[in-house]
């Protein structure tokens, strides 16, 4: 290479070279309007495959035909979530549930068919893809039809997604399905909350559409007998009376599962509280009993306090809106003197007087019980009981929350009221140190 007038030039030629030509020309300058002209021209250009990269394509071509040939080869994570992200929220679940691991995706198809509002994933271990398929089996078995649907295409899809279901929930099954049969298919299955209702129902009301059959309670008895892993049992506001108890307890009594049993508003009378007496016993593995709303007189308070004094599980028992009366009060509460397990008690609106709130004072001065945990609203307890209280707690250490609203009493022993809710709230302090 050489120089010659200050151009440089080939070892074989006296031209300049290339880059020395180009400096003559002047450099263009493109304006701001020429620019937008070009970008809405390119734009408006359909784009040339030829520069399409081929994972692009790949992963164009996966996505279209996802749901005739789901992906079941191993692909690199960036890659796969690229796939997952493309993929439409309308996929076929039992595709979906086999296949998509993602969250993000899952995510997705949670807030676009249920919205932000009614995605709770607290209550669903903090898993996305759980959440949908929990609500999708909800939302499945509450609008079943079995005339017009056939019963195996939702077998099908509870059990492509039986590893995600942790709970069933409904608040109504009209077509009152076999759930045992539902039940077999989930090996995860902990939590069951049944609700035998009609919603929506407007003007046409009907009695016989409310309610638990006597089919549905052998399905759960067969379930509760058999099952390994159901631990919470919900099955409030089902109009149980004694007879669908009796039949509920024939699978309860062999239970070694179940610790949290609420039978809430129903029609469960004294026979109903001595069968349930029997799941109370030594070897009871019960921690929560709610019978709160049904029709428990004084001598289911007999029957349950006979359970009681045997028992050393349980934790909380809510007997709220029963009829126990005064002398059905003080007869359970005789059987938790023996009790030192119970940590909630709940006796609101029972007409509790003189003679059970001797008994219980009894209680809340003994240190080897540690009730935290105490409702005795809407009773019938005076100033006087009151202010045997607010002595009966001067040494207590135990007690963080207390409801004694609605009691004839309450106004005239306002200091006393102050007084035992400023010993909670320090009991609740130092608790919490």
């Amino acid at each position: 290479m050489a120089i010659r007038c200050g151009y440089t030039v080939g070892r074989s030629t006296g031209e300049s070279s290339l880059s020395d030509q180009l400096r003559v020309y002047q450099q263009r300058t493109i304006r701001s309007e020429e620019k937008s002209r070009v970008t809405q021209a390119s734009l408006a250009r359909p784009p040339n495959p030829a520069h399409e990269k081929l994972v692009t394509k790949c992963i164009r071509v996966v996505v279209e035909n996802f749901g005739d040939r789901p992906v079941r080869e191993v692909i690199p994570p960036p890659l796969m979530a690229e796939i997952t992200k493309q993929l439409p929220a309308n996929l076929s679940p039992v595709i979906g549930a086999k296949y998509i691991y993602n969250e993000s995706y899952w995510k997705k198809c949670c807030v676009d068919k249920y919205g932000w509002h009614n995605c709770q994933l607290e209550e669903h271990n903090l898993l996305w893809k759980q959440l949908y398929f929990e609500k999708l089996v909800q939302e499945r078995l509450e609008d079943f039809d079995a005339v017009t649907e056939d019963v195996e295409t939702l077998y099908e899809l509870i059990d492509a997604c039986s590893d995600y279901i942790f709970a069933i929930k409904f608040q109504q099954l009209p077509s009152h399905l076999e759930l045992f049969e539902i039940c077999q298919l989930l090996p995860n299955l902990t939590k069951l909350d049944c609700v035998y209702g009609i919603k929506k129902i407007g003007m046409n009301y009907e009695r016989l559409l409310f309610g638990m059959k006597i089919s549905d309670a052998t399905s759960l008895a067969k379930i509760f007998d058999q099952t390994e892993t159901l631990t919470s049992v919900i099955l409030s506001g089902n109009l149980i009376d004694d007879d669908l108890l009796r039949m509920l307890m024939t699978g309860l009594i062999k239970n070694n599962t179940i610790t949290h049993l609420d039978l809430s508003h129903n029609k469960i009378t004294n026979h109903g509280a001595r069968l349930l007496s029997k799941l109370l016993g030594e070897n009871s593995v019960l921690t929560t009993l709610n019978l709160s709303d049904n029709m428990i007189h004084a001598e289911g308070g007999r029957y349950l306090a006979r359970g009681m004094r045997e028992n050393d599980g349980l934790l909380q028992l809510n007997l709220r809106l029963n009829r126990l009366g005064d002398e059905g009060c003080s007869l359970l509460l005789e059987g938790l003197r023996d009790n030192t397990s119970l940590t909630d008690l709940n006796l609101a609106s029972n007409a509790m007087g003189p003679q059970a709130a001797q008994v219980l004072l009894s209680i809340l001065r003994d240190p080897e019980h540690h009730i935290t945990t105490l409702d005795i609203s809407g009773n019938e307890l005076t100033a006087d009981q009151f202010e045997l209280m607010r002595v009966s707690l001067s040494n207590n250490k135990s007690l963080t929350s207390v409801d004694v609203r609605k009691n004839p009493g309450c106004t005239q022993a306002a200091k006393a009221v102050a007084e035992i809710e400023r010993i909670a709230h320090q009991n609740e302090y130092y608790s919490r140190r």
